[in-house]
């Protein structure tokens, strides 16, 4: 960036140059974590208390769910044995068979409840209760009402007797309270677990205020990171401005921040590389400056000689068409006079002074032309072209007869231009495809044309001896010819007047062809021509 008007940077307080290496400094990553570690460890902190209390409420849930069901079985298990023994202890008083119906339904029913609980046990203890439970069942079975109610189908005092012993008892007093023990450690673990659901569920409800506490501690903490930076970023961007502006020499205050360190003394090194790449361009401004200078008058000359040589142009052909007319006029009279008087010699060169002066005389009018186009005044109008064409055609109409040609003309738009300068342009190009023709074939012409995005495109096609490539653009040069003065007439100068009168107008001209394949030249005249006025030199 350039100093500013009016300002020039000082390149002579520039330091030397040499590495930059910034000061000791923290990392950019630090200094924008370190304020946010202690809230975002409190969020973690709080996320943490949270999953481990819905864990917990999850787990005291099946805990508690679980121990119910446990709890459910083994009052069935008490009620099972209790049905067991008073059905057995009733056969045996009563002797009625109406007795052993409780205590079968509840030996079934006590299986079918171990069945089911045993699946659900989850510890160890658990598993040797049930085993002494099974244990003094089996044995009060085997060993006290098998044998009693057997007894009482034989004998009331035999039943008595066994019973006396007190052998039934002491087992079923030993199953209660094994039963009771596992109820009793059922209790305990559903009242833990209700106990650690509780304590989880007052953690949850403490749980909003923490995590409140650190949101708020973590937007504190984001703004005092943002302020920071904005710190930061705005002393390095007063520097660079200034810099850029033009201090070239102006040091950026280190930040003991080791990225924007660095940057800025990258910043610092490209102000003193823009510095010195302003020094050359001052020098190389300089010199464009002399050079523009120079090219100015350059261009003063040229146009001044463009000018004289214009003006010579016309002058000189204008004034040697008075001389040009006393020669010829007088060099008729000789050879009607004098021709076959003197000898054939003197006839010979009478012709060739003839065959001169008429080619002198179409040079110079030729010129005269080229110069009355390159110097008319550049006016425009609503041109019709088909009324122009007519026009060109009945100037051409000898021609045409004596080539036995055709000219087929497709109906033409009304455009805004020069219509003299146009009348030279169709003028030129269809008299060139008449003489380029070829021997072999009549020559057969056609003007056509097309509309384009803002201008009109026209095509006038011809199927004469056509040009090689390398010629399409050196025929337009003014008095260049492809071929002899004696092969084809012309001074080469019609189409140096064609490209100058549409590129007059804003347009472009140019042609396609190939040997012996014809050749089609086309040009553009745009809507809005470039047209200005031109006064003439008097």
């Amino acid at each position: 960036m350039s100093p500013g008007p009016g300002h020039h940077a000082d390149f002579s307080a520039l330091p030397a140059q040499r590495p930059f290496r910034p000061p000791r400094s923290r990392s950019l990553t630090r200094v924008l974590l370190e304020p946010l570690i202690l809230p975002l460890v409190l969020l973690l902190l709080a996320l943490g208390v949270l999953i481990s209390s819905l864990q917990t409420i999850a787990s005291g849930n099946r805990l508690v769910t679980d121990s119910q069901a446990r709890l459910t079985l083994l009052r069935h298990m008490v009620t099972d044995l209790s049905n067991m023994e008073n059905g057995e202890r009733g056969f045996v008083i009563t002797g009625q068979a109406a007795f052993l119906k409780p205590y079968t339904q509840g030996r079934l029913d006590f299986q079918g409840h171990v069945a089911e609980y045993r699946p659900r046990i989850i510890s160890e203890r658990q598993r040797r209760h049930l085993t002494r439970l099974l244990n003094e069942v089996e044995l009060w079975q085997r060993e006290a009402a098998e044998p009693e109610m057997a007894a009482r189908r034989e004998s009331l005092e035999r039943a008595v007797q066994l019973v006396s012993g007190g052998q039934g008892l002491a087992h079923t007093v030993r199953a209660k309270q094994v039963l009771a023990d596992m109820i009793s450690f059922e209790n305990t673990r559903l009242t833990g677990a209700v106990a650690d659901s509780r304590a989880a569920l007052n953690r949850l409800r403490l749980l909003p205020l923490g995590v409140l506490c650190g949101l708020l501690l973590l937007a504190w903490a984001g703004r005092q990171v943002l302020r920071l930076l904005a710190r930061y970023v705005g002393a390095l961007t007063e520097n660079t401005r200034r810099i850029a502006s033009g201090e070239y020499g102006r040091r950026i205050e280190p930040l003991r921040v080791r990225e924007l360190d660095e940057l800025g003394g990258q910043v610092h090194q490209m102000a003193a590389a823009v510095a010195e790449r302003e020094q050359q361009l001052q020098a190389q401004r300089a010199a464009l400056e002399q050079v523009n200078l120079n090219l100015q008058q350059v261009n003063q000359n040229l146009q001044r000689s463009n000018g004289e040589l214009e003006r010579f142009a016309y002058v000189a052909s204008h004034d040697l068409q008075e001389p040009l007319r006393t020669i010829g006029s007088y060099t008729e009279l000789l050879a009607r006079r004098y021709s076959g008087q003197l000898d054939e010699r003197a006839d010979t060169y009478v012709e060739f002074i003839m065959s001169a002066t008429h080619r002198l005389k179409n040079l110079i009018q030729d010129l005269l032309v080229f110069s009355r186009v390159q110097r008319s005044t550049r006016t425009a109008t609503a041109v019709d072209l088909n009324t122009l064409l007519g026009e060109v055609r009945q100037e051409l109409q000898t021609r045409l007869a004596e080539v036995q040609g055709e000219l087929h003309v497709r109906p033409l738009p009304t455009v805004t231009a020069n219509r003299e300068l146009l009348h030279h342009v169709f003028l030129n190009l269809l008299g060139n495809a008449l003489k380029f023709r070829d021997e072999a074939r009549a020559p057969l012409v056609g003007v056509r044309a097309e509309r384009g995005d803002d201008a009109w495109v026209f095509h006038v096609q011809d199927n004469g001896i056509g040009i090689e490539e390398k010629y399409h653009e050196r025929i337009f040069e003014a008095f260049r010819r492809l071929h002899h003065a004696s092969q084809y007439g012309g001074s080469g100068i019609g189409l140096s007047v064609t490209r100058s009168a549409v590129e007059q107008h804003g347009g472009r001209i140019w042609v396609n062809s190939a040997p012996g394949a014809g050749a089609t030249f086309s040009f553009t005249l745009p809507d809005q021509p470039t047209l200005t006025p031109q006064a003439e030199d008097t």
